[in-house]
């Protein structure tokens, strides 16, 4: 049945008898829509826009099933007469003007198809009045009343759905009504259905306490584990301890790592079985990173490594820099969130203990350093360096040596050299404490130096030249990017004699090259001696004196020609060693060799000759005159 044939004209009697029936049974309430329009919105923000859709919904329902009921003591001519005073009786209250546009009913067979259009809705004006266009319908009160009066007249639940809305633009609000059954599966009505359900702020209430109940039980379970880390990270009990009690308190293995993901302590298992899953774990990094698929871990994500290990991992910052990384363990278990507030505190605390460890020792290291600098300068009386010495633990026990350290930097801007030097430093001072070696540690003139009481070697009968060379490996393995060498002095009794140590390892640094990285003060011989003396003027007079031709002509030229006469003379005079050395021919070494005699005025194969030009050369390169590779 089409528009034009569907008649709304019922001022007649049966209108009449409506009106009289409803002015008998119940008081008639005239309420401007301004006034709906602001309980709306009152609602809007108390309750929020979904619950108040259910709420206008039931509203709208209930008044409508009233009228339902009215309608139907009623005697009607045909069940289409029956339906489409409804929309006559909802236009007579002023809420909105409906004009149906097909009614097709079959009350008995339980089969609707009714559609219309809603003009000058209420609630349409008054939302684009109050809140602007919507994104979806908001006429709820005339769906409710809609839905409510049909299923009374139906008998059975009928959904009227807003396909249009004034509100969202459209010229008009459309609306179209089925029962339940004719609807089917329909996601929006099933969506719209439940909120029908009167019971419905209840269950949500009800939802809502349970997620407060799970929220308040993680709170008290992380809030446990925060006072039972945070006080071992005030005990300085180290991250073993936080490992051992994250594990007992959430049943799962614990892993903390460093940024490398060595293991640095783990809970649940055994060092030993934990290796097998580091190792996987390593294996599986690895491979990410070769199909560049890898990503830096910056926040709390679950990894899948394999069946047998899911990861929940976390990042450990000190100072805005990554240092390790602390993870739970999962194989089949579900992760849930308080795993994720536990793992943040966890790795929280363990950022605490490493700044508090690394704050330690740097300022242990700067009063280690300052204390060295001291003595070095002469700045402290004797009985104040044992007093000092005895406040930091450097046990006074002759003999005494120093080594000085010098480290080659590749484009490395200023602030990344500091940075290097304080982790360069730190791990020095972490491994002569491990070996138990007493030392000051400090910098100066860019090298790093250290002054040892050799005692502890002498117990375990290590001698001075293997324990640098040991050390000197350690630097080359820890920071294979650099090169470092290292000038070694000889050993004094008197701790107060420390300056001169000072002076021999700065004079054996400088004799270093590429092919000898350490160099005892001892096997500089003479030129050794010649620096005790403090009468440097003389000795670099005496250098000239042999080289100063050799060095004037040779200042343009890079040096090449010293360079020679220094490499020959190193590999004992002989041609062969030499070319091999300087990646040289024969026949050029020999003419550079002809050339230095002709400028030296002198056979340089002369054993006496040869002997005051090699002392000459360690001299200006002790003196910082000559650099030689």
């Amino acid at each position: 049945m089409e528009h034009p044939d569907l008649d709304l004209d019922l001022q007649g009697t049966l209108m009449d008898e409506v009106i009289e029936i409803v002015d008998h049974t119940q008081r008639i309430l005239r309420v401007p829509s301004s006034a709906f329009g602001a309980l709306r919105r009152e609602l809007i923000d108390t309750l929020g826009i979904e619950r108040v859709k259910g709420f206008l919904l039931r509203y709208g329902w209930n008044y409508g099933v009233n009228d339902g009921l009215l309608m139907k003591e009623m005697e009607w001519k045909s069940e289409t007469e029956l339906l489409l005073l409804g929309p006559k009786m909802h236009t007579l209250t002023g809420y909105v003007t409906v004009e149906p546009e097909v009614c097709e009913v079959n009350i008995s067979e339980g089969v609707l198809n009714f559609a219309g259009i809603w003009k000058d809705s209420y609630e349409a004006e008054e939302h684009l009045r109050l809140f602007g266009k919507s994104s979806e319908p908001v006429c709820d009160t005339l769906v409710g009343y809609a839905s409510g009066c049909l299923s009374t007249l139906m008998g059975k639940t009928v959904i009227v759905k807003e396909t249009k809305c004034a509100a969202k633009g459209d010229e008009h609000c459309h609306w179209v009504a089925k029962t339940l059954d004719e609807w089917g599966m329909d996601p929006q009505i099933q969506k719209e259905r439940q909120l029908y359900e009167a019971d419905r702020i209840g269950a949500e209430l009800e939802e809502t306490y349970e997620k407060l109940r799970l929220e308040r039980d993680n709170l008290s379970k992380t809030y446990q584990i925060h006072q039972k880390l945070f006080k071992q990270v005030l005990h300085e009990t180290g991250l073993q301890s936080f490992a051992n009690i994250m594990f007992q308190t959430v049943k799962i293995p614990v892993f903390i790592e460093d940024n490398t993901f060595n293991l640095t302590a783990v809970g649940g298992y055994s060092p030993m079985e934990a290796k097998k899953f580091v190792d996987e774990f390593k294996e599986w990094v690895k491979e990410q990173q070769e199909k560049r698929k890898w990503k830096e871990i910056r926040n709390t994500v679950c990894l899948e490594i394999s069946p047998q290990q899911k990861r929940l991992i976390t990042p450990i910052y000190v100072r805005q820099k990554i240092f390790g990384y602390c993870s739970l363990l999962f194989s089949e278990e579900s992760i849930k969130e308080v795993d994720k507030m536990v793992l943040e505190q966890a790795a929280l605390a363990c950022s605490l203990h490493l700044l508090n460890e690394q704050t330690r020792i740097h300022t242990e290291q700067r009063i280690r350093g300052s204390f060295l600098e001291d003595i070095l300068n002469k700045r402290m009386s004797m009985s104040e360096i044992v007093k000092h010495a005895h406040y930091l633990e450097f046990q006074l026990i002759k003999p005494y040596f120093m080594v000085a350290i010098h480290r080659r930097f590749e484009k490395k801007s200023f602030n990344e050299e500091i940075e290097f030097n304080d982790q360069f430093m730190n791990d020095l001072l972490g491994l002569l404490k491990n070996i138990q070696v007493n030392a000051l540690l400090g910098q100066k003139s860019e090298n790093v130096i250290a002054l040892f009481s050799e005692d502890a070697l002498i117990k375990r009968n290590i001698n001075k030249e293997t324990f640098c060379k040991r050390l000197l490996d350690f630097c080359a393995a820890q920071y294979p990017d650099f090169v470092f060498r290292m000038g070694v002095s000889s050993s004094i009794s008197a701790i107060m004699d420390a300056p001169n140590l000072y002076d021999e390892s700065l004079a054996a640094l400088k004799v270093t090259n590429t092919r000898q990285n350490i160099v005892s003060f001892d096997s500089l011989g003479l030129v050794g001696m010649l620096m005790q003396t403090k009468n440097l003027d003389t000795i670099e007079k005496f250098a000239y004196k042999i080289l100063g031709n050799l060095i004037e002509e040779d200042k343009s030229k890079n040096m090449e020609l010293t360079k020679t006469l220094y490499h020959y003379l190193e590999n004992g005079s002989n041609v062969h060693k030499t070319a091999r050395a300087m990646n040289f021919s024969i026949s050029g070494l020999r003419y550079r060799l002809g050339r230095l005699n002709e400028i030296l005025q002198a056979d340089i194969n002369t054993p006496y000759i040869k002997h005051e030009i090699y002392l000459a050369l360690q001299s200006l390169i002790v003196l910082g005159v000559l650099e030689i590779d």
